[in-house]
């Protein structure tokens, strides 16, 4: 299993292949959950279980996003530091471009 970003009941092509990966399960309890508990997370907690998000919650999130690359850089490995920055750096850049349309709901899980 793994956890990406989808658009729910996507109305074109670009919504359809709108995909961004987050991390396997595996990575995600190894890597990120460490940070998410130590930093007391809301947002981030909710990735594993799945969660409908709002263009409104955007900015909350891409908040705990910065704040788990900054507990990574301390307290992970290169390699996993390398792979998890590569994935916040994706949903930094592409999470914001979900809601082109109004009232789009996106799902992270």
């Amino acid at each position: 299993m793994s956890i990406s970003v989808v658009i729910h009941e996507p109305q074109n092509d670009f919504e359809k292949s709108f995909f961004i990966p987050v991390a396997t399960e595996s990575f995600f309890k190894e890597c990120w959950q460490p940070a998410i508990e130590a930093l007391g997370l809301q947002w981030t907690d909710l990735f594993s279980s799945g969660v409908d998000v709002d263009e409104e919650d955007v900015p909350s999130i891409i908040e705990e996003l910065i704040q788990i690359k900054d507990w990574a850089a301390k307290n992970l490995t290169e390699e996993q530091k390398d792979k998890m920055f590569e994935r916040i750096t994706g949903l930094q850049n592409k999470l914001p471009l979900a809601f082109q349309r109004k009232n789009a709901v996106v799902f992270i899980g």
